[in-house]
């Protein structure tokens, strides 16, 4: 048998690999393994292309319905009213830009409803004017009055708020408010006008334009008119009666009268010694 020499050059063994090719196929294995590099036999997934003509955006967000603002402001026909008369008449106007005024408006004296009132704009411009005369009840005093307007739909109108301020003073207070219209007015012997007056003239003359009360003609018959009270007690607009004389008492200790011949109507401190007060 016969041993075949092998080829010069040549050698049963495998070649060694140079290092950079060594490299490369560590590098390919580590990927394989990774998943980066498709395995020989496997298909490699391609998203798929767009329709022609057609965008993939995110949804827009619906655009914020932005409410109309409603105004609202108020004026008082006076600042003052007395107890038991006309209250005072509110002119309440609404507008609102982008739609019609529709909903309620809520009156308040503090925390007192005293009335809500529809507020329907007919004419569908956004204007709208109500009035509303407070009450003859309010007690004597400061009283702050505040206006809410609740529309009937938050997406159409924003609610509103306002507030004025009146003051209800008594009738004596008005007794005196008219009594001293006439400061200066000379004094007449019988005298029941502005032309002059003597001292019960004058008395009947203040109430009756005062609206109080019609007193009898006579200083005498005035003594029965009301009801006595004390001193203390009492208040502006009272009257002051003392045998032969009258006046109206208008508070710290003063008067208001139409004192003899020779003199005018005017204020003055009280001189008598021991007067009764009457309250009509």
């Amino acid at each position: 048998m016969h041993e075949t020499a092998p080829i010069a050059g040549s050698s049963t063994s495998t070649p060694a690999r140079p290092r950079k090719a060594r490299r490369t196929a560590a590098t390919l294995v580590a990927a394989l393994g990774l998943g980066l590099v498709p395995a020989v036999g496997t298909a490699t997934a391609h998203a798929a292309p767009a329709a022609t003509g057609t965008t993939s955006t995110s949804p827009v967000a619906a655009k914020a319905t932005t409410t109309a603002r409603t105004s609202l402001t108020v004026k008082r026909s006076t600042a003052t009213t007395y107890e038991g008369r006309k209250g005072a008449r509110l002119s309440i106007r609404l507008r609102n830009a982008d739609a019609p005024v529709d909903g309620r408006v809520k009156i308040y004296d503090g925390r007192k409803l005293l009335r809500t009132l529809t507020a329907a704009d007919r004419n569908d411009d956004g204007r709208l004017t109500l009035s509303y005369r407070l009450p003859k009840k309010l007690k004597v005093g400061k009283h702050t009055i505040t206006l809410k307007f609740l529309p009937a739909s938050s997406t159409d109108a924003s609610t509103a708020k306002r507030t004025t301020k009146v003051r209800v003073r008594s009738e004596g207070d008005l007794v005196v408010r008219t009594a001293k219209r006439y400061v200066g007015t000379p004094y007449r012997y019988g005298g029941t006008t502005p032309r002059g007056f003597d001292c019960s003239g004058f008395t009947s003359y203040v109430y009756k334009k005062a609206g109080v009360a019609k007193l009898p003609r006579a200083s005498s018959a005035q003594r029965g008119s009301g009801k006595v009270v004390s001193r203390k007690s009492a208040r502006p607009g009272d009257l002051i009666w003392t045998p032969g004389h009258v006046a109206i008492y208008v508070g710290n200790g003063k008067q208001i009268d139409a004192p003899r011949p020779g003199k005018s109507i005017k204020v003055r401190s009280i001189w008598q010694s021991n007067p009764t007060f009457l309250r009509v």
